[in-house]
């Protein structure tokens, strides 16, 4: 094989090896901007002589749970043939706690990485040995290495929690332009995906459940963390939020997601499944009858970031992925296909896996659509007016400011006081205040596309 490591378990053996040994997750960010070449370890006599070079991922705006970075490892060991010697290049996608000091304390107290960490390791390695015989892809990226370190005030930050994921791009794999939203082609594979991804996890979920309670008696210890740990979608606070930005109807618009809620399509959610959270490979090579390069064609997917994923009804992907990462105009002239398609698509997946929805029909489907398009307007709304407004990723530049003129939190044995969502009453009355300060957006054009939405949506359940 071209880069010297012929299995994925030899990829992950490397990985974890130079990141336990070098303990490099909390050099990541110093690496990136203080030694651009590369720096060199020749004391790992099993992998010979590495250049290392890290590079920054991304940018605040982009991933505010995350800072990621590549890293990119130019590895020369003697030639076991030859009196020369052989060069390979591997690379690894990063992601560690964010080095904004709120984001990070938020991320940290919410236990986003945490419970990536256990979809990477143990959730989907149930789904991969549960369907180990079915056709069914599951579209996500292989993860190589992961560690959890818990923040301990005046002995650990949480540097070294990270998560080592295959290098996408450099498989051909890109993200799409979050601001341009996706096209016809984008939203196809991208529903394509999901509907892969729900069909596995609604065959997953029904092998949990007790047929006799309809209670997930059966669901194994490595997966508890799906039920015994929250999102944010599941706390008070949002229902709350939501209540104050509207007059009339809350019980209506509030849908949280529950097993009982979601009914015969009880699936594992991504949670987050919007244009920044998905890569796509492209047909490049692709054009017109003329000569001319036609536009790019996504041709594969792979999904990521599944640090909110949870229990719920697959409309709650959808509408969310539609609702943030599509124009107006898509929504207003594919709609009604793309649903269909996504339907079938999964429909189609579930009679593979021995699953009939004889219970559930299109019209259901379409019902639910209708009851859950308030809930994810409004989330589509808080996304669009944090995500793509530069007003907020400034708020979040000032709040890193003054924490970091705070100091370091000294160290205690007292343990912080909870708040609703989980997290300390300190962090909560952060995220409130930071959450009510956000507008519509300050750029017109962005306005223009929210209130579009809010247009459809109204449209939609007034009749």
């Amino acid at each position: 094989m071209a880069d010297g490591m012929t299995s994925l378990a030899q990829k992950q053996q490397f990985w974890t090896t130079l990141f336990k040994e070098k303990k490099l997750s909390s050099q990541l960010a110093s690496l990136a901007t203080e030694h651009v070449d590369d720096i060199t370890y020749d004391d790992l006599p099993q992998y010979g002589h590495l250049h290392v070079k890290v590079e920054s991922g991304s940018t605040l705006g982009d991933n505010f749970q995350s800072d990621t970075f590549i890293v990119t490892v130019q590895n020369t060991r003697p030639n076991a043939t030859k009196d020369d010697t052989c060069t390979f290049t591997w690379s690894t996608f990063v992601k560690v706690l964010p080095s904004n000091s709120f984001l990070r304390q938020a991320a940290y107290e919410a236990r986003t990485h945490h419970r990536e960490i256990n979809m990477y390791h143990n959730f989907f390695r149930l789904i991969r040995e549960i369907h180990v015989d079915q056709p069914i892809p599951l579209d996500v990226p292989n993860v190589y290495y992961t560690h959890i370190e818990e923040i301990v005030p005046g002995e650990t930050d949480g540097s070294g929690i990270c998560t080592l994921l295959e290098d996408l791009k450099a498989e051909g794999y890109r993200m799409a332009d979050k601001v341009e939203g996706a096209d016809y082609r984008h939203c196809h594979m991208a529903l394509t995906s999901l509907a892969h991804f729900h069909a596995l996890t609604i065959s997953t979920v029904r092998k949990w459940k007790d047929p006799a309670t309809g209670e997930l008696s059966h669901i194994p210890p490595t997966a508890k963390f799906l039920v015994e740990e929250k999102t944010f979608y599941e706390y008070g606070m949002l229902t709350e939020w939501i209540a104050e930005l509207v007059e009339q109807r809350p019980a209506e618009i509030i849908l949280v997601d529950t097993l009982e809620s979601s009914g015969p399509l009880a699936c594992i959610l991504h949670g987050d499944y919007w244009i920044n959270n998905m890569l796509f490979k492209y047909d490049d090579e692709s054009q017109t009858q003329l000569g001319e390069k036609s536009p790019s064609i996504p041709v594969s997917l792979k999904m990521i970031d599944f640090q909110v994923s949870r229990i719920g009804h697959p409309l709650s992907d959808v509408l969310y992925f539609l609702y943030t990462s599509t124009k107006p105009e898509t929504r207003q002239k594919y709609m009604p296909g793309l649903l269909r398609y996504y339907f079938d698509t999964l429909t189609t997946d579930l009679r593979l896996l021995g699953i009939s929805l004889d219970d559930y029909s299109w019209e259901d489907f379409l019902a639910d659509y209708k009851k859950r398009s308030l809930m994810w307007m409004f989330m589509g709304t808080i996304v669009l007016s944090a995500v793509l407004n530069k007003k907020a990723v400034s708020n979040l530049q000032d709040l890193d400011a003054e924490e970091k003129l705070k100091g370091p939190t000294p160290k205690t044995d007292v343990e912080p006081i909870k708040g609703e969502m989980g997290i300390s009453l300190e962090m909560e009355e952060t995220m409130k205040t930071l959450m009510a300060s956000y507008k519509l957006s300050d750029s017109p054009i962005l306005s223009d596309r929210i209130l579009k939405l809010m247009d459809e949506v109204k449209a939609l359940n007034c009749c």
